[in-house]
């Protein structure tokens, strides 16, 4: 959702602004405040119904589900189309209203406008397009050796398998749902890419980060930044697992490949400790997840109660949190399984919605959100990262081993440093994937591969849809940058945590009223760079992340 320029398509009044007097600009907000009261009831309704599809198409990937799906995303998105509408709000921006709560929610709703300035038939085509690709990859199971698994099986495989030709195979099978995926993709970012220049934009790229409020050279400058100053750790992190798996698999460092680490697109710790994984086989994820958040003070009884936790076909095999009506209605859908990945995922679900349920409900329902994608997704990882930390293995998983606890936190370094590079990768293949969405880019996503983990690419993967594989690339474009500038701002708010605590764990209670106050309770009425001033009292730092990358 984008911007604006003079090629609109409708008349722009030429406004002519005269200098106003107090009272004048106190009915300024007054007009604005009743625009809103006509206003903001119908997107709560759209907004909400849309929701609920989406969560239906989301937990039984049903065709009429999508179908539903498109049309309340075709008629929401013609909501924020309305010609008339948007003059008013221009007008609206060109008078100086006062209250800042009110500039907040105006300057929400001309982005949402500016990015849905479309031809009607162009906005239907995007929201068919995206719902059948949801439709596609929830029912989406590959075959190996001729049976049907789950992404949670070829997962397992990668995680304890020793046999390489079978570990080859499910690793092969994991980019499967490319193939499924791949044209659809194309199309859609062409069909982006389409839309972005309507609006006077060079591509769909440029315009998300734009009306996300993210400016493009500062995000690839801090990504420079980032892998240059942990360039060394990473390095010497890169010999250390080249040699544990060339000799836990009993091949040649030189005949080493992307099968031997433990996630299908190595973002993650490829010789974490297999206790690690293994010491939640015997445990209730859940109810650890719920004595968690009681010691900060959340009770998520209901939450749970709302979520769709385990998998089964037809339903989406990730993860995901959705407030359904900024009231109150969060859901999270998991696919659980005992182990330690599923452990971090339930957490970092969870902690979305404890940010969503506890931002003030008297704000205004348009503020009633996160303040960013970043800042939500800063807290969830925050939240997900604990299930590495020496206490929180001691205090819900009874460990008392002090040398392998040692081990583990030495982990979530080797974590993040490895997703960082995948983040980095992610981010320039979606610039260059909008910039031409007609090169080869199964080429471009193992040449961006090689160039950020000094890894060589797999083996006879031309003309292959590899890239198509990541959920994100399709199903959550231009996201993925938000991940790893959201493990940033969690570095530092952990430091301050700590600090508020006196302790070395983060869930207390003092830690939950830190973030209420600070963190959730503001909701979206700060840009996302004032909130974390707001949070942390000074910008943006990368200091703590690149100390725990470098330690």
């Amino acid at each position: 959702m984008k911007a604006i320029n003079c090629f609109l398509g409708f008349s722009i009044f030429m406004f002519v602004i005269l200098p106003l007097n107090g009272e004048d600009m106190i009915n300024q907000d007054k007009n604005f405040e009743n625009f809103l009261k006509d206003f903001i009831p119908e997107i709560e309704d759209k907004e909400s119904r849309l929701n609920k599809a989406v969560w239906l198409l989301e937990t039984t990937g049903s065709k009429d589900a999508a179908d539903l799906v498109a049309t309340l995303d075709n008629e929401y998105k013609l909501f924020f189309s309305d010609e008339k509408n948007y003059e008013k709000l221009i007008f609206f921006k060109n008078q100086n209203i006062l209250d800042p709560l009110l500039k907040r929610q105006l300057d929400i709703l001309l982005k949402s406008f500016k990015a849905n300035m479309l031809p009607k038939n162009l906005i239907k085509e995007i929201s068919e397009k995206e719902a059948e690709l949801f439709q596609t990859y929830a029912n989406f199971r590959t075959i190996l050796e001729d049976r049907k698994v789950t992404e949670n099986e070829l997962r397992e495989i990668l995680k304890k398998e020793t046999d390489v030709e079978l570990r080859k195979k499910a690793w092969e099978a994991s980019k499967d749902v490319g193939v499924a995926l791949a044209d659809k993709i194309v199309e859609l970012a062409n069909l982006r890419n389409k839309a972005a220049k309507h609006i006077g934009y060079e591509n769909f790229f440029e315009m998300k980060l734009d009306l996300d409020e993210i400016d493009s050279k500062m995000l690839f400058e801090t990504f420079d930044d980032l892998k240059v100053q942990t360039d060394e750790a990473f390095f010497h992190m890169l010999d250390e697992i080249n040699i544990k798996l060339s000799k836990e698999f009993k091949v040649t460092k030189d005949e080493l490949g992307v099968w031997a680490w433990k996630d299908p697109f190595c973002q993650s710790d490829p010789i974490e400790d297999a206790k690690l994984y293994e010491v939640f086989n015997d445990k209730d994820l859940l109810k650890i997840a719920k004595n968690f958040y009681d010691k900060m003070g959340y009770d998520i009884e209901d939450l749970i109660k709302r979520s769709d936790l385990y998998e089964r076909d037809g339903k989406n095999q990730h993860a995901f949190c959705i407030d359904i009506d900024r009231k109150g209605d969060v859901r999270t859908l998991n696919n659980i399984k005992a182990n330690a990945r599923w452990m971090d995922t339930l957490l970092h679900e969870f902690g979305h919605a404890v940010y969503y349920l506890n931002i003030d409900p008297s704000l205004p329902w348009l503020l009633r959100s996160c303040g960013h994608t970043l800042t939500t997704e800063a807290l969830a990882m925050l939240m997900g990262r604990q299930i590495y930390s020496k206490e929180f293995l001691k205090e819900f998983c009874n460990i008392t081993d002090e040398n392998w606890l040692n081990e583990v936190e030495k982990s979530i370094k080797r974590k993040q440093l490895v997703f960082s590079r995948s983040v980095f990768l992610i981010t320039e293949f979606e610039k260059n994937l909008y910039e031409d969405p007609s090169q080869d880019l199964n080429d471009l996503w193992w040449t961006l591969f090689e160039k950020y983990y000094s890894i060589k690419r797999a083996d006879n993967r031309e003309g292959k849809k590899d890239w198509a594989a990541k959920y994100h690339v399709g199903l959550a474009p231009v996201y993925y940058h938000c991940y790893l500038l959201g493990e940033v701002f969690a570095s530092t708010m952990q430091k301050q945590l700590l600090e508020v605590t006196k302790d070395n764990k983060i869930w207390k209670r003092s830690a939950a009223k830190f973030l209420n106050e600070r963190l959730f309770y503001p909701g979206a009425k700060y840009r996302w760079d004032f909130l974390i001033e707001h949070v942390t009292n000074h910008p943006l730092a990368s200091d703590s992340w690149i100390e725990e990358c470098n330690n």
